[in-house]
């Protein structure tokens, strides 16, 4: 990404984006315009411009920014004499040459446009405000006319918003683009340049972008996801958007995922985690105002507008873009009053799964509290003012979600291939490990049995990882998953599921019903991430299954192996209404990937036959000391490290044929002690070794008294003795004199 705070990045920036510019999206003919409207309005006389034919004209223009949702009637003001009175004296007032003053002054003149537009108009309509004032002081204003979109432009310039006015901003980044511009150009050629770099280098252009520069310059159009990548419909939170905008303000300055949990805990004491959980995906997936970034939390640009203003419409695009419904009910309301069982009908047919009137009516709750809908007579709802704006913005078909198909033999076919549709856009294998970080080194001949493994089949993508403790299973699990999404965006891209002991139902990762309070769904993040891949079919996620086999996973997977097996319903429960936010049942996400670590030894279980038909197992025992990546960062002296790296070889070499040898954590371990044990001379290199080998190597040495074990515990004592590892030495001792004479021997005795 381009640095536009560096200064010869950004005067780059700025004569790629204008060169841009101009082959696709006709700037010249964008300039010529601007030039003509200014100088319009720069030469009209007193008469003329108090005029309610100028005055319409100055409010209601487009050629400065063409900014989709700016429909608010401000009829009321072009009628008000006053208002343009002001404006005029405004217009002919000296601005102060002190930049300081400067700043005060715009500051005014807005507020005090703003507090006589308010009394005339149902909202704050700030888009035609930033094109009139652009219109009359064109050299102390850009195109941007969307004040958080300017903020994004501003931050990535190193312009980080502090106390000012919003209007400050505006000349601030003028004046830094000045600084770096020697030939700065026309004044039009000025303003509009900030617009041309948020576009080209700051406004998301992917498929998933909310919104996208549109076909007319400075204009914004809505970039709409297609039905079956939508949020399936919204959560209920009490309190509406006051109470979103309060778990906002706890946010503004960024907190901990945790104490964000305790906050809201202080807010709702009787809430348990998983409902406190979930309001906080609300947040980010329903709401996209909030980002996580590790355990971090932030505003994002959307919600830091949101909390600024407390208007719904900085959300406008997230909802009617991302949350399914949404704009099938506006669209619905454009046509007059409906009464609400039609509606609620209507809604179940967008989605066939809303087979109550739970989820329709939370949308409808919704639309409610954001001063959308309101109530007509005859129990009707109608479009308020705002809501036919956002609806206005609905210039696409909305879509529906086809029903669900019932595999028989006649149509098993085409489902199939349909399920196939995600693997065709999967990442070769050769594009996944580019994206594993450098410190890991994997063969690829693994990484390609787990591929294949994985997407043999067109639904049930299962693999298991045995063999070696130590050797990474988990770490490689984590790779895929990032792999799978691209250039290693691991944006929740794969979720970590360490099971537990006693795991005996599936109520350990689906989560179940509250048997105190029936209206509360205990969640698990196992269910948080399905549910998260369901809403998603596009993009691939990955669950790993850490130590899977210390329960049955014939048992607390006995859904989700019957519902990959024969493509029906994933039932969750048994009510037919959705609890808390969670369905009865889902499809099962053909984008979901299940990746099982085990590893077998007395305090596991083996997988049974239902498991091992379902799942590609993979198994990988073989480890090359030499290419473990922490020998390049180790702060041991290099003879030193050669002589660990050798002593370490020669007993993975040694210990393997009776598969007693180690992994990549133990080398790690044994590493990281003879680093911390040789810092300041307190054991030698030799003394350090022995220990640490005796620590981290010597307790899994055990077994049945045969030839070959025999054999490795002589080798391994003699590698000892001759590296003078004598207390390591003698234990290997007595582990051999057990097993010839006890006919056994472990280190544990």
């Amino acid at each position: 990404m381009t640095d536009l705070k560096d200064e010869n990045s950004l005067r780059e920036a700025c004569r790629v984006a204008q060169e841009r510019h101009r082959s696709q999206r006709h700037l010249d003919d964008w300039l010529k315009r601007l030039t003509e409207w200014l100088q319009y309005v720069a030469s009209v006389n007193e008469a003329t411009f108090t005029s309610p034919k100028f005055q319409k004209e100055l409010w209601e223009n487009e050629t400065v920014s063409a900014t989709g949702q700016g429909h608010i009637d401000v009829s009321r003001v072009i009628a008000d004499p006053a208002i343009a009175r002001q404006l005029w004296e405004l217009k002919q007032s000296p601005i102060p040459a002190d930049p300081l003053e400067c700043i005060q002054w715009f500051a005014k003149a807005w507020d005090d446009i703003e507090t006589r537009v308010r009394a005339l108009t149902a909202r704050r309509p700030r888009l035609k405000m930033y094109r009139l004032f652009a219109s009359l002081w064109p050299h102390h204003f850009t195109t941007v006319a969307h004040f958080h979109k300017l903020r994004r432009l501003g931050s990535a310039m190193g312009l980080i918003p502090g106390l000012e006015h919003r209007t400050a901003l505006h000349q601030r980044v003028l004046d830094r683009l000045a600084e770096v511009n020697d030939q700065a150009g026309s004044v039009e050629e000025q303003m509009t340049l900030p617009w041309l770099l948020f576009v080209h280098f700051i406004q998301d252009e992917s498929s998933d972008a909310t919104e996208v520069a549109g076909d007319k310059p400075g204009e914004i159009q809505l970039n709409p996801l297609p039905a079956n990548r939508r949020r399936r419909g919204m959560t209920g939170i009490g309190g509406g958007l006051s109470t979103v905008l309060g778990m906002l303000e706890f946010a503004k300055d960024g907190c901990k995922r945790e104490d964000f949990i305790e906050h809201l805990r202080s807010q709702n004491p009787t809430h348990t985690r998983a409902t406190l959980n979930t309001n906080l995906n609300c947040l980010m997936a329903e709401w996209g105002v909030i980002r996580a970034e590790g355990d971090e939390l932030q505003l994002t640009d959307r919600g830091v507008a949101l909390l600024e203003t407390g208007d719904p419409e900085e959300v406008s695009d997230w909802m009617l873009t991302r949350i399914l419904g949404f704009d099938n009910l506006l669209v619905m309301l454009r046509a007059g009053p409906r009464l609400l069982t039609e509606i609620v009908d209507s809604l179940q047919r967008v989605n066939p799964g809303w087979t109550t009137n739970f989820a329709p009516t939370v949308l409808i709750n919704w639309m409610r509290y954001l001063s959308l809908v309101e109530s007509a007579p005859g129990k009707q709802v109608k479009l308020t003012e705002s809501g036919e704006e956002w609806a206005a913005r609905v210039t696409w078909e909305p879509g529906v979600l086809a029903s669900a198909p019932t595999l028989s033999p006649t149509n098993e076919m085409s489902a199939t291939a349909s399920e196939a549709a995600l693997a065709t856009t999967l990442p070769s294998v050769a594009s996944i490990l580019a994206t594993f970080p450098k410190d890991i080194a994997f063969p690829p001949h693994l990484v390609a049995r787990l591929h294949a493994g994985l997407w043999a089949n067109a639904r049930r993508h299962f693999a298991v990882l045995t063999g070696l403790s130590g050797a990474g299973k988990t770490q490689l699990a984590r790779c895929y998953a990032r792999g799978l999404r691209g250039n290693g965006n691991a944006d929740g891209a794969f979720e970590i599921v360490p099971v537990q002991p006693g795991w005996h139902d599936p109520s350990s990762v689906l989560g179940y019903i509250s048997p105190l309070k029936n209206d509360i769904y205990v969640r698990t993040p196992f269910l948080e991430f399905l549910l998260q891949a369901q809403g998603d079919p596009d993009r691939a996620y990955t669950i790993v299954l850490d130590e899977m086999n210390l329960s049955h996973p014939e048992q607390y997977l006995a859904p989700m192996l019957s519902a990959m097996e024969t493509g029906e319903p994933l039932r969750l429960h048994a009510q037919g209404d959705a609890v808390d936010g969670v369905p009865a049942s889902i499809a099962y996400p053909e984008n979901l990937v299940l990746i099982g670590t085990v590893n077998m030894d007395e305090t596991t279980h083996g997988l049974s036959d239902k498991v091992l038909d379902r799942a590609a197992v993979i198994e990988f025992w073989d480890i090359d000391v030499d290419v473990f990546p922490g020998w390049s960062t180790t702060r041991l002296p290099t003879e030193h490290a050669s002589q660990v790296r050798e002593v370490l070889r020669t007993l993975v070499k040694q210990l393997r044929p009776v598969r007693l040898h180690f992994g990549w954590r133990t080398i790690g371990d044994v590493i990281g002690y003879v680093e911390a044990a040789t810092d300041g001379g307190v054991l030698t290199t030799e003394a350090a070794l022995d220990h640490a080998i005796y620590a981290k190597v010597l307790p899994k040495l055990r077994g049945e008294d045969t030839p070959r074990l025999r054999t490795t515990f002589d080798q391994v004592e003699s590698t000892l003795r001759t590296r003078n590892l004598i207390e390591s030495a003698e234990k290997v001792a007595e582990l051999a004199q057990d097993l010839r004479h006890l006919g056994s021997a472990r280190f544990w005795r």
